[in-house]
């Protein structure tokens, strides 16, 4: 009885062992999808370089709002000042909203 109590305990460590194993090679293949992604990059480096990308191409279209902005005032002036002093008494006006 001894000797098959032994052996059960030796197929429980074989089994405990298979297992971990599994577990190891799950674990390295997850840390070698984070650590080598597309050309020898991290994951963390390529979501840098597309967070770098969308505001470079978000900087752009600023850019491009700007000057759009710049040539209407540029054309009507008289408008566009009659256009900011009402916005600023709006804003001047729920900023210092009195009861």
């Amino acid at each position: 009885m001894n000797e098959k109590s032994h052996g059960m305990d030796l197929e429980e460590m074989n089994a405990e062992i298979a297992k971990s194993r599994k577990e190891i090679a799950v674990l390295a293949a997850s840390m070698a999808k984070l650590a080598g992604g597309k050309n020898g990059k991290s994951s963390v480096e390529l979501e840098q370089s597309g967070f770098r990308h969308g505001l470079e191409v978000v900087g752009a279209r600023g850019g491009e709002v700007a000057n759009g902005l710049s040539d209407e005032i540029k054309r009507h002036p008289l408008i566009s000042g009659v256009t900011a002093l009402g916005i600023g008494f709006v804003i001047a006006m729920l900023l210092f909203k009195r009861n």
